[in-house]
C-alpha cells in the first residue's frame, strides 16, 4: 500500500537488500578498513555487535566486493554443534565430502586450504558467525586448524564473528593462545545519531521519493528510539511509511 502511495519501486527498508543500495556508514567503513588490513597478513579476525547493529550485512557488503578470482568466500552460521559437526559443516562449505574420523577431516582441510592459496592463488576467507554459541572445544579447534608450519604462514581468512557474549569468552584464560593469534578486530555500533537523516533519505531516494520526508522532529524521535540499532530503525521508518500512506500524509512527524 505504502508502495504505491509513495511511489516506491520496492520496500527501502528490507532486511535482504542488495549491496548497490546498501547505505554506506561510518561503521561500515571502519570495518572495511579493517579487512583491507586483514587482507595483507590474514590469520585470525572478530567481528562482534549487539543484534541489529548491521554485522551481517556489513560483512555480506564487504564480501561481495571482492574478487571472486582472489579470494574464496565460505560463510557458515554456527549454532550449537559438536566438534565433528564443525568439521562436517566446514567440509561442506569447501566443497569437501566429510570423513568418518575429525583427524582425516583435519588434514583434508588444511591440506585443501593451502592448495587453494598456492595453486589456485586465491585466499581462503572463512566467515563463522554466531560464535557465541561455540563451545571451548571448537574454539580449540579452531586454533589448530588455522595453525600452518609453526605458525610461519597464514594461508586463509578466518572472521569469527558473534554478539559481545563472544569477546567475555575470548576473554577466558583458556583461550589466550587464541586470543594472541587475533590480528584485528571491530566492534559494530550501528549508525551513529547524525547519520539517521542521511540513511533515511538515501534510502528512499534510490527507491524513487526524492522529497523530503520525515521532519527533523521525526528523525530525532526515531534515531532515540533505535540507539543506534538499524533493524529497530528500519522497523520503525517501515511502520511509519504505513501509517503515512493510510492517513495521506506527505511529510511524517514525531506523531
Amino acid at each position: 500500500m505504502y508502495k504505491a502511495f509513495y511511489g516506491l519501486t520496492g520496500n527501502p527498508f528490507a532486511k535482504d537488500l542488495a549491496v548497490q543500495d546498501l547505505f554506506v556508514s561510518q561503521d561500515y567503513k571502519q570495518f572495511a578498513a579493517r579487512m583491507e588490513y586483514f587482507k595483507t597478513v590474514k590469520g585470525l579476525a572478530v567481528a562482534y555487535g549487539r543484534p541489529g547493529m548491521g554485522k551481517t550485512t556489513c560483512i555480506r557488503a564487504y564480501t561481495a566486493r571482492l574478487n571472486p578470482q582472489l579470494f574464496k568466500v565460505v560463510y557458515l552460521t554456527l549454532s550449537v554443534v559438536t566438534v565433528m559437526e564443525f568439521y562436517r559443516n566446514l567440509c561442506f562449505g569447501l566443497g569437501l565430502v566429510p570423513r568418518f574420523k575429525k583427524v582425516d577431516m583435519f588434514h583434508e582441510i588444511q591440506n585443501h586450504l593451502v592448495t587453494i592459496h598456492h595453486q589456485k592463488n586465491q585466499t581462503p576467507f572463512l566467515i563463522f558467525d554466531e560464535c557465541q554459541f561455540l563451545g571451548s572445544a571448537i574454539l580449540n579447534e579452531l586454533r589448530m586448524l588455522f595453525n600452518f608450519q609453526m605458525d610461519s604462514q597464514n594461508h586463509a581468512m578466518v572472521l569469527l564473528c558473534g554478539q559481545p557474549s563472544f569477546i567475555n569468552q575470548l576473554n577466558l584464560h583458556i583461550h589466550e593462545p587464541l586470543r594472541q593469534r587475533i590480528v584485528t578486530h571491530h566492534q559494530f555500533k550501528g549508525l551513529q545519531p547524525q547519520e539517521v537523516g542521511d540513511f533515511l533519505t538515501t534510502l528512499l531516494a534510490k527507491f524513487g521519493f526524492t522529497e523530503p520526508l520525515f521532519t527533523p522532529d521525526a528523525i530525532k524521535a526515531m534515531t532515540n528510539a533505535a540507539q543506534g540499532n538499524i533493524r529497530t530503525l528500519c522497523s520503525l521508518a517501515e511502520k511509519s511509511l504505513l501509517i503515512g500512506a493510510q492517513r495521506g500524509l506527505r511529510s511524517l512527524d514525531a506523531n
